[in-house]
């Protein structure tokens, strides 16, 4: 299937289309694949033509996305965690949707704390404020915008010896900038590097993590670090940023100094960043997908 027709997610098909038309065209060529291939479809499943749609626990309506109702309602009911398992379990949950809380690090570092193997479980005031605003921000199904090709980009960068924050933003109809994905992310312990080295660091993670939608567009890095246009210009760059300018070459981008005053949206996420624990839904998925599938359970 050529590349812009369907989207596929393991047993999960979504075919996207800017209005009635196109998109029964696309089904038909969906179809014709399916019988040439002998691709089972159970219509009893499927839904056609929609304006809103809920894919891997996201609604998609009208250019924006936003949380499922099944899974806010998940994050609502979760109980207070008494144990570090249960802690891991929650970070796992509102870590999914992550991209749609500022400075969600901040938010969660005095439950992130708790995981750590040399901090007492001590959940008191700090951690419950934490786990009930996290609830909060997730059941009021916060809205960012889709990225489209061809909008007015942005990249706004920040690094600390803690770690590293971006916020991919793009201009919207209004012709201001919305945001379209956070992120945040920890230092290592190899990676205390001098401050123009952890931003371009943060550069290279903050292009890796949104690859997808910058390759092939142009966009603005926007940093608070004077020093790393420079770092850029230099023809004898150490071997360390030798290698990561590499993969910026990949791209089409321009780089905007910007005071720190004005860039205090990725600060935060930079010195407050969590190592979040994400819930791997493969294996339920292959277990549930053998249990329904007639062929498997026949072999039993």
């Amino acid at each position: 299937m050529r590349k812009g027709i369907v989207i596929i997610y393991m047993d999960d098909l979504i075919i996207p289309a800017k209005d009635e038309d196109e998109g029964i065209e696309k089904l038909k060529k969906v179809f014709e694949v399916a019988s040439k291939y002998g691709l089972e479809i159970k219509f009893k499943k499927c839904q056609f033509l929609r304006r809103k749609v809920e894919f891997l626990g996201h609604v998609v309506e009208n250019g924006t996305v936003r949380p499922s109702v099944a899974k806010t309602i998940a994050v609502k009911k979760f109980p207070v965690p008494t144990t570090v398992k249960q802690v891991q379990s929650f970070l796992g949950l509102t870590g999914y949707f992550r991209k749609f809380i500022p400075a969600y690090s901040k938010i969660a570092k005095p439950l992130s704390d708790l995981i750590r193997s040399d901090n007492p479980f001590v959940f008191e005031q700090p951690q419950i404020e934490a786990f009930e605003k996290l609830k909060k921000l997730l059941t009021e199904s916060p809205v960012l915008s889709i990225f489209q090709q061809g909008k007015t980009t942005e990249l706004h960068m920040d690094a600390s010896q803690q770690g590293y924050g971006a916020v991919l933003l793009q201009e919207a109809e209004d012709g201001k900038l919305h945001p379209v994905q956070y992120m945040s992310k920890k230092t290592t312990p190899a990676e205390k590097y001098s401050s123009y080295e952890l931003e371009v660091l943060a550069v290279v993670n903050a292009l890796r993590k949104f690859r997808t939608y910058l390759m092939g567009n142009h966009f603005k890095i926007i940093t608070d670090c004077s020093a790393f246009q420079r770092t850029m210009d230099k023809k004898d760059l150490v071997t360390r940023i030798a290698r990561w300018a590499l993969l910026l070459e990949e791209f089409d981008y321009e780089i905007v100094h910007r005071s720190g005053q004005r860039m205090q949206h990725v600060d935060a996420l930079s010195r407050y960043p969590v190592a979040i624990i994400t819930s791997d839904t493969l294996t339920a998925r292959l277990k549930r997908a053998q249990q329904e599938d007639e062929y498997t359970q026949s072999l039993r």
